[in-house]
């Protein structure tokens, strides 16, 4: 009877940890922008303004002045957003480090209007402008993120293996994959919604989801408790 319920009991930890590894892996790191039309009016001004084209600030002035403009902002869709997971993240370091620079389509970015593919357009070369204006130390985080899945990865096997030989010491890479991966999830955030409202517009926010803090607290529970679990069934036995 006490193998059964320590074979469970390990059981059960292996599912938590594996649920904590899925949910920080897959769940999605949300680009949100709540108010489409005053970033739109914003990004045709920066357009306007980073443009040398005398016949584009003439053209935009007579949108404006006419009421065109105000019509074509009000095709937006009210809101916006993109999602991309740990994993997502992952395939666009190795798109930018083959192409050099991101595109639309590797954001999954579609436009059916001109104006949302004007935005979408600006959206990613202020994205591509952050990236080269850093390369240096874009380069090397680049390199450092594309890596460190396969470390989260790797630490949460190490994890699973230690938890079916009943050690103590799985809670230290359990710990340590689960705090990591929401600390690279959190800083690209941060970072990316930093530069994207200074330079594109200033109510675009970039959250994290629910899901991966369930996975941050499922994983730092279950490394936390494992080791006094485990004691717990080996005094029963003894």
């Amino acid at each position: 009877m006490k193998s059964i319920i320590k074979i469970i009991l390990r059981l059960v930890m292996v599912g938590l940890t594996t649920l904590s590894f899925w949910l920080l892996m897959t769940s999605d790191v949300s680009l949100k922008i709540n108010n489409t039309q005053a970033m739109g009016k914003e990004v045709i001004n920066r357009v306007v303004a980073d443009s040398d084209n005398p016949s584009l600030k003439t053209g935009v002035k007579l949108l404006e002045a006419s009421g065109l403009e105000q019509t074509l902002l009000e095709q937006l869709p009210p809101k916006y957003r993109i999602d991309l997971s740990y994993a997502d993240l992952y395939k666009l370091c190795e798109k930018y480090n083959d192409q050099g620079r991101l595109t639309t389509k590797d954001l999954n970015l579609t436009s059916k209007t001109k104006l949302e593919e004007i935005i979408n357009e600006y959206l990613v070369k202020q994205i591509n402008h952050k990236l080269k204006e850093d390369s240096e130390d874009v380069n090397h985080i680049v390199t450092i993120y594309e890596y460190s899945i396969l470390v989260v990865a790797l630490l949460f096997l190490l994890a699973v293996i230690l938890i079916l030989f009943g050690r103590p010491s799985a809670s230290i890479p359990l710990f340590l994959a689960t705090l990591a991966s929401f600390i690279a999830l959190w800083i690209v955030s941060n970072e990316t919604m930093i530069a994207l409202q200074s330079r594109v517009y200033s109510g675009i926010m970039v959250t994290l989801s629910q899901e991966i803090w369930f996975g941050l607290t499922i994983g730092i529970i279950a490394a936390v408790v494992w080791p006094f679990l485990n004691r717990l069934t080996k005094r029963k036995k003894n």
